[in-house]
């Protein structure tokens, strides 16, 4: 409480004052999950709101100090607390830190400003529910969770986060768990999302390897010893996973690139090799959070959850945690171009198939859930091509006009009794007149028409993967060309920009233009209440104005004796890839085109395809034409209806295998070996035993007398046989 006192009595804040604050933004979402989870029934519902929504909005007020502190060149645009070690094991050591700086400042804005308003529109939405006060609990754990996850300053820590809005997703995608299909949706997210984790351990532990590897000990000469003894350094201050030593192993990384691992598990293995297994691995933990192929499955069905669960996890939490990390792991991605490739194809692959599923979905909110899924894999494709910053724009983008669309949807079921069958509504425009004015802006937003956000932070991406170059060591460390991957991903990114404009235009015509179907729940839709249209606005208003931070030709900076244009955004994260950028100029593995003028060309050319996408949809579902087309589309419609039959493939792969070998086991390991011969044969073997030498006890005293004698006699006459 004194930090807090003393971090609102001093003007201008002391960075230390603020760092020292940190650990505040998340206790204020964890103490109000606390209240109302234990007391939220005793309280009543408005206290509960009251509690739920303050909580957050005092880690907001906090979260904009702090992004006002950061953004002081004094202050060297980040600051931290130390508080002390956590845990430690033989030379393994993890301290409790937090730190912010541009790119997680960003995202605690991200995560409260936007969490604020998901949890004000709940407060309407859910009024009503029985559960309100466990809602809300949960509901505060999950922006508490993600904002751990932020403010760590070492993977342990950013894990804990990690796990947490795992467990949160779970909790409230079943919040309904009486009806078992929302319960089965919980359970196939945390299986799910337990895949992907079990990857990001295995990385952490591989680092860990790789690290010790570089540090100078006994035996082991590094290359550079300046780098490996600022890392040691590092480790023994901060910890051996802290992201300021993983900074400065990747310092020490390039001259043993193409080197063996003198010692260790790894002994033999080339550091190259090693870099790409652990970029391999948190790619799997990241496409668990992120919804990538092949372990996106669980993330359309998370639409059985409340609406506002849904737009926390598609817009401001859980799904943007895999982009996070790679950008905070970016000095490790640039040395690695293979690993780029391979989750540029990952990113580029997953965006079109899920954008393809999306043609033919008819609930609001599985259209939604699919372009969640696609625009995630666009970003992905931003990190395989380098364009961190791009693939961050996107990130916060996203979360503006992909909130206001699932909001958006939240408001036309909560107006038309729930109904979200786009095939049923029509007429939203003339009777939701708030609802339909700001989910049509989020819907050009996404959709890429100028000069909403949207556009620019997608333009930013397809034009980094279309003029990136990536090259990799030869045999004789002559750099060779190394980006086919890349290629093919951009070409994959441009269909689906093309398909993103026709499913999201096909969404909106079906459902608020035209008539109203008969089949329809009610006759006529209500617009929602202040508490649930304010959000909507704010948030349309945000997926306008956040185009500034991708306009190019803002900002003009020197490198290297040439000025290059770039973008608000871009310039603000300079500051956080300042060693990426100079490990890419070291190793010279990633080229990016040097931007001297604004690019006219690849504008005109988002836009022209964002056009077409949308006049194919007004085509055919506006004016209704082409009716001979879709019919003769029809068994195209039905592949895309199924999902490409993808979860019956992991049914008769995956999943009927381990369950025939679980019952199997269960049948033979558990009820034979371990019931049958361990427990209940011990037991027979007791009982036989215990009757066979019941016999020997008849409980007759003269009969003990005589069996007694007689071994006495026995006994003497054994010894006399000796002694003679």
């Amino acid at each position: 409480m004194n930090s807090l006192v003393q971090f609102f009595q001093t003007s201008p804040v002391p960075p230390s004052n603020a760092a020292h604050a940190l650990w505040l933004i998340i206790a204020l979402p964890l103490l109000g999950a606390f209240v109302s989870g234990v007391f939220g029934k005793v309280l009543g519902r408005a206290n509960t709101h009251l509690v739920a929504v303050g909580a957050v909005a005092g880690s907001f007020l906090l979260s904009l100090l702090v992004f006002w502190v950061i953004n002081d060149p004094l202050t060297g645009y980040a600051i931290g607390w130390d508080y002390g070690t956590w845990f430690k094991a033989g030379s393994f050591q993890v301290n409790f830190g937090l730190s912010a700086d541009h790119l997680s400042g960003s995202m605690l804005l991200v995560i409260t400003g936007v969490g604020l308003l998901i949890h004000v529109y709940s407060t309407e939405y859910m009024s009503h529910d029985a559960g309100y006060w466990r809602f809300f609990a949960y509901l505060n754990l999950f922006v508490a969770a993600m904002l751990t996850l932020v403010l760590a300053d070492s993977m342990p820590l950013l894990f804990v986060g990690w796990e947490g809005v795992g467990m949160c997703s779970y909790l409230l995608i079943g919040f309904w768990y009486d009806d078992p299909a929302k319960a089965y949706a919980g359970r196939k997210a945390f299986i799910t999302n337990r895949i992907g984790d079990f990857g990001f351990l295995v990385a952490s532990f591989l680092l860990v390897l790789v690290l010790t590897s570089l540090t100078p000990s006994k035996g082991n000469q590094v290359k550079d010893v300046d780098a490996g003894a600022a890392l040691s350094f590092k480790m023994q201050q901060k910890g051996t996973l802290a992201f300021a030593a993983l900074e400065d192993g990747a310092k020490a990384l390039p001259k043993v690139l193409a080197d063996e691992i003198p010692s260790g598990p790894l002994k033999g293995m080339k550091y190259e090799s090693a870099l790409f297994v652990i970029l391999l691995l948190l790619l799997l933990g990241a496409a668990g959070k992120s919804a990538q192929i092949p372990l996106y499955v669980w993330l359309p069905d998370a639409m059985a959850g409340p609406t506002p669960v849904s737009a926390l996890i598609h817009a401001a939490t859980m799904v943007t945690s895999g982009i996070y990390l790679f950008c905070r792991l970016s000095y490790f991605v640039v040395l690695s171009p293979m690993a780029m490739n391979v989750i540029a194809l990952i990113g580029a692959t997953t965006a079109l198939l899920a954008a393809l599923i999306a043609f033919s979905q008819t609930g609001l909110k599985k259209v939604l859930a699919y372009s969640t899924v696609s625009q995630l894999g666009l970003m992905f494709l931003g990190i395989g091509a380098g364009a961190f910053w791009a693939a961050f724009l996107h990130v916060v983008t996203h979360a503006f006009f992909k909130a206001c669309l699932f909001l958006g949807a939240g408001s036309v079921m909560h107006g038309n009794a729930e109904e979200e069958d786009i095939t049923k509504l029509g007429g939203l425009r003339r009777e939701m007149k708030a609802t339909w004015a700001t989910f049509l802006v989020a819907t050009l937003a996404i959709t890429g028409i100028v000069p909403l956000s949207g556009f620019f932070s997608k333009d930013a991406i397809l034009h980094a993967a279309h003029t990136t170059k990536l090259f990799r060591a030869g045999a004789d460390g002559a750099l060779v060309a190394a980006d086919g991957g890349l290629h093919l991903a951009y070409w994959l990114g441009v269909l689906t920009a093309l398909c993103t404009a026709f499913y999201m235009m096909r969404m909106y015509f079906v459902a608020f233009e035209g008539e109203r179907s008969a089949d329809a729940k009610v006759a006529h839709a209500h617009e929602s209440g202040p508490a649930i249209v304010w959000p909507l606005i704010i948030l349309a208003a945000l997926s306008v104005l956040a185009m500034v931070h991708g306009l190019p030709g803002l900002m003009h900076v020197e490198r290297n004796g040439v000025q290059v244009h770039q973008t608000l955004m871009e310039n603000f994260l300079d500051p956080v890839f300042r060693t990426t950028y100079a490990l890419r100029d070291q190793v010279k593995f990633v080229q990016p085109e040097i931007e001297t003028s604004v690019p006219v060309a690849p504008f005109v050319q988002a836009w022209v395809i964002a056009l077409v996408g949308g006049a194919v949809a007004f085509f055919l579902y506006f004016k209704k034409q082409g009716g001979s087309l879709l019919d003769s589309l029809e068994p195209l419609r039905k592949l895309s209806w199924n999902k490409f039959y993808v979860d019956e493939l992991y049914t008769a792969v995956i999943i009927k295998p381990l369950t025939f070998v679980a019952r199997a086991a269960h049948r033979v390991i558990d009820a034979v070996i371990i019931d049958g011969l361990a427990v209940r044969g011990t037991a027979w073997l007791t009982t036989r035993t215990g009757a066979a030498l019941r016999y020997l006890q008849s409980g007759d005293a003269q009969s003990y007398a005589a069996i007694m004698s007689v071994a006495v006699a026995a006994a003497l006459v054994w010894i006399l046989l000796r002694i003679a």
